[in-house]
């Protein structure tokens, strides 16, 4: 029996009641799944705002089909459809169960289940048709509705000689931000987020870390992979196992599906390739506004140079002070803490590990003549970066200002709470020139230690002067990398440090304090500072260039420019908004854009999540609320925000849909909601992939919901491919210098591999595993004895950055010997006693020490003599160096032990960059990853921690014996004791019981895919 012959065979082998049974059940197996997918494309209409060709009906007036009581019609219906829908579908699945079960009491066993599977057979063609056919439905709609995709070109700046073509254009157009559909699906980073997400919602390494340290205090012998998991947290793993797996398949599916449909993808990769490869030119954004700016990279470096030739606050340095400024924080940090100084959280924010130096760049300022450069430096993962952040955050509680605003919308408030008699003032901005790098640091420095110790209670606990010291790593000596080249920054509040806006903000509050008084008799009476930009408003006979100069005599190193209102306005732009000024009526406001605005927003066909589009629209709209103080202000920037959202490609329906929900939310009043109880917030990192990443971040939040109520699931949506990220304007970090990474190292004679993780400089690392091998194992090759002695000094080596290590011993060695050949001359002298013995000189015995009190040496006296070269050489052939250190030296890194026990030697060639992390347990998770993966030998069975959601690895194909459920047994405290086949059962002591102090059953898993024991 087969689909051809089934009726066949049951009209002539069974009653006819099952043929009719058969024939009823494959009607509703059909029926069902053409239902669901009538839902499928209704929803989907609704979703994208299109309205299916049987909802379009005909009116009387064939005006009202533009109109939006048609089109909110239109929605009526369709919801009222899709309603119909699924109540038709309730009562076919009811028909089709019955029917069913009809059919089972009928048939034998084996007939029901043949039946089935030739139901399944026949109609799934049929079913695959009908969801082709509502797909291509579905795409015709959506290029009848959706806007054509327009580009602004001049959008693009090209200050280039490279001659861009239209469809580089076209690229480029989209924005540096435009996402793009990521060429593969990066399973190591979705696995190592759910890991991640896991340790955080329970905590589980934490309780792994003491647990085998108690099993270890009670001498237990155990791997380093095992699991410990009780009830709730075992059910957690394998639901989130499971739920990630079928993202991991859906996602890649719908990669691939997007790839094939969007064909300018393809195009945009290769065009993104060509101009990566193109070294002449550089591809950045402008200073302001959105965009895309393309130099010749000869004139970007010639104007960043120019910059860096200024001595008086830039010099370059011939070596890289990161590690020495690393370790001197690190011991003040390290004494403070131990004295009780700073507390565990201060030090734990601002110690610094594999720390980077900063890096430079430059953006265009294409607003002005001859297009200068605004240099900007990237701090992140510098030495005091941390304690820049530790110090913000102690330090935040000083400013104290009412002058100071907080943004646009803070400012626009306080405007319209000023009298009406305010504004007969003239309105007048000054700005503070180049604030950041003329702030005095040393006087800022003594305004903060004057407030912490003289006028504040209670003072700190440390010192004054290592407070004094805290502040000066954070602020001073700030290295940084540009053009391959290392420069120190010494002058100025250090660019890119979280603490430049508050030494600024610190030093201008004291210098509004200290001329509070001069401001009243220049004519100031109302004055508003957001950072280096005032909002003032002087008396009408009060000059603003006077009050200017005036006010830049006040201090050497602050210099003020003044912008007056327009006198056909009495307007003047502040921020994001443009005051106007009705004498005795009061202030009118509304959305100002600069020159620079480009009207570059979040494309509409961007791949990136719906939430950043609704955003895009939204917050224009609700600034554009709460700014203009108009309603036809209002109703014109409404206006703008659909002709900007229409040309980035925003459907009309979609743009009012969000300004309709602004308005609601502004307008209405909210419903008073009961408080909620406290719940710990836990982010779930989420790579975008379309509606399968939204579909897996609610399946997530659900299943950690059912188990720990209290924890409040916040999911990110991460875009792993966007057009800026194929070019960059930063140096690279020398690979010595890297932290944060994974790495392999292959033996050069038996090429067995050893893979391993550092969050230290990787330079450090690699020097602790050839130590050993250094200072043990003799040299390749012995050093040539020259016959001649030179007392000139030794050539300084000059060699890669990668064995500057390899570099700094050998020369260590050379200038040693070299010494003793210096010294042998001057110290060939032999010590005799006054008495009748004869001191003979033998080179080929050691003799024991003697201990020569200051009662012996008054006897002895001392004969020169002068040592030929050959004697000189002799001397040095036959003594051997004996370094304390070197002896009972223990191997401990896997790559010593190898070399302990082959003689195997490895080089800094030997040890390469697998991939980098910025997180340090989500490295762990990818090191275990990578271990699983690649199987090193020289790893054994050794991983940094165990894997709970994926402990056999990323491979979707495992072996049947991976697959097996483990053997489980009970022991005497209620626990369970979970092994598999190749190790052996662990016993557990009363440890286990008291890690987790939770009711439940605690399991614990030992899981050991390496199988190289």
């Amino acid at each position: 029996m087969n689909i051809d012959n089934v009726e066949l065979y049951l009209r002539e082998n069974h009653h006819h009641r099952i043929l009719l049974n058969y024939r009823t059940v494959k009607k509703f197996y059909l029926r069902v799944a053409l239902v669901q997918l009538d839902i499928r494309f209704l929803k989907s209409c609704r979703t994208k705002d299109i309205i299916p060709k049987f909802l379009w009906f005909k009116t009387a007036n064939r005006n009202l089909a533009a109109s939006p009581a048609y089109k909110n019609s239109q929605r009526r219906l369709l919801n009222a459809e899709i309603n119909y829908k699924y109540k038709h579908l309730n009562k076919l699945k009811k028909m089709y169960q019955y029917s069913v079960t009809v059919l089972q009491q009928y048939c034998p066993g084996d007939l029901f289940e043949r039946l089935q599977q030739i139901i399944t057979l026949i109609c799934c063609p049929l079913i695959k048709t009908k969801e082709q056919d509502i797909e291509e439905k579905l795409h015709r709609h959506l290029l009848r509705t959706a806007p054509k995709h327009t580009v602004d070109p001049t959008v693009v700046t090209n200050q280039s000689t490279r001659i861009l073509s239209n469809d580089e254009i076209d690229c480029l157009a989209n924005g540096l931000d435009y996402g793009l559909v990521p060429k593969r699906f990066d399973e190591m980073n979705a696995v190592g987020n759910i890991e991640q997400f896991f340790h955080r919602v329970t905590d589980i390494y934490q309780h792994h870390k003491k647990f085998m340290k108690d099993l270890r205090d009670n001498n237990k012998i155990i791997p380093n992979d095992i699991r410990v998991l009780n009830t709730n947290e075992m059910t957690l793993a394998s639901h989130l196992r499971s739920l990630t797996d079928t993202f991991r398949h859906q996602a890649d599916r719908y990669r691939q599906k997007q790839y094939q449909i969007r064909g300018e993808q393809k195009q945009y990769y290769k065009l993104l390739k060509l101009l990566k490869q193109d070294n002449s030119i550089v591809v950045t954004r402008p200073d302001k506004g959105r965009g895309i700016v393309l130099m010749n990279k000869s004139d970007y470096l010639s104007k960043m140079h120019a910059i860096l030739s200024d001595s008086a606050k830039f010099s370059c340095l011939f070596d890289d002070p990161t590690i020495t400024r690393e370790s001197s924080l690190m011991r003040l940090l390290n004494r403070l803490k131990n004295n009780g100084h700073i507390s565990l959280d201060f030090w734990s924010m601002a110690k610094p590990i594999g720390s980077t130096p900063g890096r430079l760049y430059g953006l265009p300022k294409i607003h002005k003549q001859d297009k200068p450069l605004r240099p900007v430096l990237s701090s992140i993962g510098t030495y005091n970066y941390g304690l820049a952040k530790a110090l913000k955050k102690m330090l935040s509680k000083i400013i104290r200002n009412e002058a100071v605003i907080k943004d646009t919308l803070a400012f626009v408030n306080q405007l319209r709470s000023l009298p009406k008699s305010a504004s007969k003032y003239k309105m007048v901005s000054f700005d503070i020139s180049s604030l950041y790098t003329n702030i005095p640091l040393n006087e800022t420095i003594e305004i903060i230690l004057k407030y912490l110790y003289d006028e504040n209670t209670p003072r700190p606990s440390m010192d004054r002067k290592d407070f004094k010291k805290l502040l000066e790593f954070a602020t001073k000596n700030s290295h940084f990398l540009f053009d391959g080249k290392m420069y120190d920054q010494i002058d100025g509040v250090s660019m890119g440090s979280p603490l430049a806006p508050l030494l600024a903000e610190i030093f201008l509050q004291d210098f509004e304090k200290k001329h509070l008084e001069l401001f009243d008799l220049m004519g100031i009476g109302y004055w508003k500072r957001y950072v280096d930009d005032t909002f003032v408003l002087i008396d009408p006979k009060a000059d603003p260039k006077d009050v200017c100069n005036r006010l830049s005599l006040c201090h050497p190193s602050i210099k003020f420019t003044v912008e007056k209102e327009n006198l056909e306005s009495n307007s003047i732009p502040f921020l994001d908004a443009l005051v106007q000024r009705q004498a005795g009526i009061g202030f009118h406001t509304k959305i100002y854009r600069k020159d620079t605005f480009s009207g570059l927003i979040t494309k509409w066909d961007s791949f990136v999540p719906k939430s950043y589009k609704y955003s895009a629209i939204s917050s224009m709209a609700y600034r554009a609320m709460k700014i203009c103080s108009t309603h036809q202000a209002l109703h014109d920037e409404f206006e703008f925000i659909r002709k900007l959202s229409f040309k980035n490609g925003y459907p009309i329906a979609f743009v009012e849909s969000v300004i309709r929900r602004q308005l609601n939310l502004v307008y209405e009043p909210r419903e008073i909601k009961p408080p909620k109880p406290e719940t710990d917030i836990v982010v779930l990192r989420v790579p975008y992939y379309g509606n399968p990443s939204h579909i897996y971040g609610k399946r997530v939040t659900t299943a950690v919901a059912a188990k720990y109520p209290l924890k409040q699931v916040r999911v990110v949506y991460d875009v792993t491919a966007r057009i800026g990220h194929n070019f960059t304007t930063k140096d690279k970090i020398p690979t010595e210098l890297r932290s944060g990474v994974v790495y392999e190292a292959t033996c050069p004679v038996c090429n067995e591999k050893y893979i391993g993780e550092t969050c230290r400089h990787l330079k450090t690392r690699i020097n602790e595993h050839l130590s050993y091998q250094k200072k043990v194992m003799p040299p390749l090759t012995q050093p040539q004895r020259t016959t001649s002695i030179t007392t000139a000094k030794p050539q300084k080596l000059i060699i890669n950055s990668t064995f500057h290590m390899i570099t700094r011993s050998q020369s260590r060695m050379n200038q040693q010997l070299l010494n003793q050949r210096k010294l042998l001359p001057k110290l060939s002298t032999i010590l005799t006693r006054e008495t009748k013995t004869t001191t003979v000189l033998n080179h080929n015995k050691v003799q024991k020490k003697v201990k020569i009190t200051e009662s012996k040496t008054k006897n002895i006296t001392t004969i020169h003599k002068k040592l030929t070269d050959d004697e000189i050489d002799d001397i040095l052939t036959n003594t051997t160096l004996v370094d304390k250190k070197t002896v009972n030296i223990i191997p401990k890194s896997a790559i010593s032990k190898h070399s302990a026990a082959t003689g195997h030697r490895f080089n800094n060639e030997d040890l390469g960059i697998l991939l980098a992390d910025y997180h340090r347990y989500r490295l762990i998770i990818k090191e275990s990853l990578l271990i699983i993966k690649r199987n090193p030998k020289l790893n054994i069975n050794e991983r940094s921690m165990p894997l709970y959601i994926y402990p056999d690895g990323l491979s979707i194909a495992q072996k049947k014996e991976t697959n097996q459920l483990p053997t489980t047994k009970q022991t005497t405290k209620g626990m369970y004791i979970t092994t598999n086949s190749h190790i052996s059962k662990i016993l557990f002591s009363l440890v286990l019981h008291q890690q987790h102090t939770v009711s439940d059953q605690t399991t614990t898993t030992t899981t050991n895919p390496i199988q190289n024991k």
